[in-house]
């Protein structure tokens, strides 16, 4: 077991952290199939309003690989098609019956697996709406099925740093963790399981044989568990550049639905808010966020992750990619001479204020603090990097339309923390720029 650490990054000390109890959250009255929260995807709707939908039911599907299906994650019937900006598709809403009706598959066992040709293995997942849970490196698309891979990350803890705890996504699903790793076995000779240091004891204390499958622990500095900043610090060669990685959670979801033959309906979530402690909830995939959240002030800002993810509506649904909400309070309003003052409890990445020398529990919330103002090549964004990029300089380069001195100064590598915008003190959004360069890249290259 090797000890993954980075030199740059940044964990504030925020309230609201989940505790590690679990309660189950009824099967709503409504789930939604979102798109929103898919990338690169150009979705192809497969059912219309009022349709009748089995759990495992494809709803709609990719142009670009009309074999990838998105499923219903329950029975009933189609209640509505929520549509954004250019009529693109956001996500389809079902109403729910109280007993599922699921699509049958053929069960593969993990002895089965051996021998099961890779394509009838590919296609067998595709069709069920799993295949998507593999994301190939650089820009997280959808794992080509036609390349090997030189190694295939397993990340046990999520993109947030309050994401699921992997023991709450583990309990009882051991079986289905070996399967998975079996699975992932069949597409490359390497997998690296990566886990959060901080995590490691539970873990033993678990399960001694998922245990011994962990072969890096990361510190718990945030991004260091990113799939991401995992690859730029093991990688050797440029190969390696065009790897493969999975999240837990989709990884036993691969070996329950090999087991079962029917979709997994289910997933650990997170819900976080200041002045709250709240538990793990095991929640239908596709629940509301009203459900999960509660109740939520108007002017709050929700989202999918603390330094990045997606913002979610009052009326959204939680996306196949999402397990965690992050629910950020408005502030009381414009702070007379909040830059003199002590700042307890505010987050800072500078040592602004004293929250950084005292340590105390510090209040994110949704406002900028400040407004948006040219760069000012203050480097903060290059000091916080994991990557070892220099945001600035790749965002003035794809400003100018230099889209190769951006690649040369490795926006590929960008694990998308989102940390190069939360520093910035001129309020840029530099996260969304690289971001948008490397969508285009990729899309221009495809």
């Amino acid at each position: 077991m090797e000890k993954i650490e980075i030199a740059r990054g940044f964990t504030p000390q925020l309230t609201g952290k989940p505790d590690l109890t679990m309660i189950q959250v009824p099967l709503p009255q409504r789930v939604g199939v979102s798109a929103g929260d898919i990338p690169f995807i150009r979705p192809k709707l497969l059912v219309r309003e009022g349709d009748s939908v089995q759990t495992g039911t494809p709803v709609f599907t990719d142009k670009r690989d009309r074999s990838i299906n998105y499923v219903s994650p329950a029975t009933g019937r189609v209640e509505k098609i929520v549509f954004g900006k250019r009529r693109r598709l956001k996500e389809v809403v079902i109403a729910t019956e109280t007993i599922d009706d699921f699509v049958p598959f053929e069960p593969v066992s993990r002895d089965a697996l051996i021998d099961m040709p890779k394509a009838d293995l590919v296609d067998h997942l595709k069709k069920a709406g799993l295949w998507q849970g593999l994301r190939q490196f650089p820009a997280g698309d959808t794992a080509d099925p036609e390349s090997t891979p030189a190694m295939i990350i397993v990340s046990m803890n999520g993109n947030d740093i309050f994401s699921p705890h992997p023991v709450n996504v583990l309990k009882g699903n051991g079986e289905d963790f070996h399967t998975g790793l079996a699975l992932l076995h069949r597409f490359s000779h390497r997998i690296i399981v990566t886990l959060r240091e901080s995590c490691l004891k539970a873990i033993q204390q678990l399960d001694s044989g998922i245990a011994e499958q962990i072969t890096h622990v990361t510190e718990d500095t945030y991004p260091a568990w990113n799939p991401g900043a995992v690859l730029y610090q093991i990688k050797q060669n440029q190969a390696e550049n065009a790897s493969w990685h999975i999240s837990l959670h989709h990884l036993v979801m691969l070996g329950q639905f090999l087991s079962t033959g029917k979709y997994p309906t289910h997933k650990v979530v997170t819900a976080t808010q200041t002045g709250t402690h709240r538990p793990h909830m095991k929640v239908r995939q596709g629940t509301p966020l009203k459900k999960i959240a509660g109740h939520v002030a108007p002017d709050s800002l929700v989202t999918t992750g603390q330094f990045n993810g997606r913002c979610l509506e009052p009326d959204s649904h939680i996306g196949f990619f999402e397990n965690t909400i992050n629910i950020l309070d408005d502030a009381d309003g414009e702070e007379m001479f909040g830059f003199v003052r002590p700042g307890l409890d505010k987050p800072t990445v500078s040592s602004s204020f004293l929250s950084s020398v005292f340590k105390r529990p510090q209040i994110m919330d949704g406002t900028l603090h400040g407004e948006l103002r040219a760069c000012i090549n203050c480097s903060y964004c290059e000091r916080i990097c994991p990557v070892d990029l220099m945001p600035n300089f790749i965002m003035k380069a794809l400003h100018a339309d230099e889209v190769e001195e951006a690649l040369g100064l490795g926006m590929m590598d960008c694990c998308q923390c989102g940390l190069c915008s939360y520093t910035c003190p001129s309020k840029i959004e530099l996260a969304k720029i690289l971001s948008n360069g490397m969508e285009s890249h990729h899309k221009d290259k495809a």
